[in-house]
């Protein structure tokens, strides 16, 4: 069963997440946006749906952020730039692309990632990350 959490805490989250990514190395930093702009996502869909915290709300269980953009009815050029990353062969042995979905565990893991797609990606956390800010207030 996944964690309840309030839409206080999401918010909180996003910021403590968001203020905290830019004074790390890469890919540490890429893994907090990445949870920052979830955390921001989430709080967002909560505030539209009048809602005060993510019990009942399945829709929020995803580590997808191109979906929830998508819920939110947000413009696709805001989560066009969060793209499947390419992983470089090694021995001979070719890896799939790693999709937007599954950035958190590339990065969580050490994941090699192809370096144009990953900053393509960081750069639509970015936009993400600003549209959140904007939205929340904070």
């Amino acid at each position: 069963m996944p964690l309840t959490v309030s839409l206080r805490e999401l918010t909180n989250s996003y910021v403590r997440l968001r203020d905290v990514a830019g004074t790390v190395p890469a890919p540490v930093s890429h893994l907090i946006r990445f949870y920052s702009v979830e955390c921001g996502l989430k709080a967002l869909a909560l505030k539209a749906r009048n809602g005060r915290s993510t019990a009942q709300q399945q829709e929020l269980v995803t580590h997808d952020l191109r979906q929830l953009a998508k819920n939110l009815k947000l413009s696709a050029s805001a989560y066009q730039d969060l793209v499947n990353c390419r992983r470089p062969a090694k021995g001979g042995f070719s890896h799939p692309p790693v999709t937007a979905r599954e950035l958190h565990e590339a990065w969580r893991y050490g994941a090699e990632l192809d370096p144009e797609d990953e900053k393509q990606t960081v750069a639509g956390l970015s936009t993400l990350g600003q549209l959140c800010a904007e939205r929340i207030g904070r």
